[in-house]
């Protein structure tokens, strides 16, 4: 993590602080991963970093976002790549990716994977936030995780908790498209396979049948895949998990079972 990074509600701290005429507040600088607090000395119109006036932008109450501490200013993470917006939200766990618009929150499906203790090698696509591979790490011997997402990979850097990707060495960053990497691997190597494409409109073959052919080639007898399903075009009628079984079947999956309220699939080789 290069620079310190604040939520919005640390932000109207300082504002607020500033003014009632104080001299000084005490704030994360890592969205509250660690229990550490930094105190920022106040000036007139914003902090002391690093010895210069750093001006604090006005926000609004309902304003939701993260900002990082540069040399004289406070950037918002919100970045326009490929014709999409990315936002890191704060919350008051963790923060999450928000790509135009949609929340990128699938703590159900990471519950999951944490409940069922995953081990052995795991194949992970696409790494997102790294929440996951994080959460899988913890019971596996080898995570290799796959993301295609140079705009995605660059907010890791920024997150804090997302900084286990780089420190945890069971954890392999790989940048790439899985639909491609997926080929590069051996019949049956993975004990666990978990899939999380985004959406059908911006990932690609992801979703294709031939992918779901390759990742149960590379699974093992008696391992398990582990399917996030966004909540695509449901608004139109399109069952789009349903679809997704069934390519999941034809693949050779004896069995898959949907857990409709976490918008996942669970597939058994």
């Amino acid at each position: 993590m290069a620079y310190p990074i604040l939520s919005s509600e640390s932000l109207r701290m300082i504002l607020n602080a500033i003014a009632e005429g104080k001299s000084e507040i005490s704030v994360s600088f890592d969205l509250d991963f660690s229990a550490k607090k930094e105190k920022l000395k106040l000036s007139e119109n914003g902090i002391i970093f690093n010895g210069k006036e750093v001006e604090v932008p006005k926000i609004r109450d309902d304003d939701k976002s993260c900002y990082l501490i540069l040399e004289d200013v406070f950037e918002k993470v919100q970045y326009s790549s490929g014709g999409g917006v990315y936002k890191l939200i704060p919350t008051s766990f963790r923060p999450i990716l928000q790509i135009s618009g949609t929340s990128m929150h699938k703590q159900s499906f990471i519950e999951r994977i944490e409940k069922d203790k995953l081990f052995g090698r795991i194949l992970d696509s696409g790494t997102g936030l790294g929440y996951t591979a994080i959460a899988a790490s913890k019971t596996a011997s080898k995570i290799i995780t796959i993301e295609i997402d140079e705009m995605v990979r660059e907010i890791q850097k920024i997150n804090p908790y997302s900084q286990e990707l780089f420190d945890n060495k069971r954890v392999e960053l790989v940048h790439g498209d899985l639909v491609e990497e997926i080929k590069k691997f051996r019949n049956m190597e993975f004990n666990f396979i978990i899939l999380d494409g985004g959406t059908p409109r911006s990932s690609g073959e992801f979703f294709s049948q031939e992918n779901y052919n390759q990742a149960f080639r590379v699974l093992k007898f008696g391992g398990r895949l582990y399917h996030y399903v966004p909540n695509y075009h449901t608004n139109r009628g399109v069952d789009f998990a349903a679809r997704i079984s069934s390519y999941l079947k034809k693949a050779g999956f004896k069995k898959v079972v949907r857990d409709e309220e976490g918008s996942y699939l669970v597939a058994w080789k």
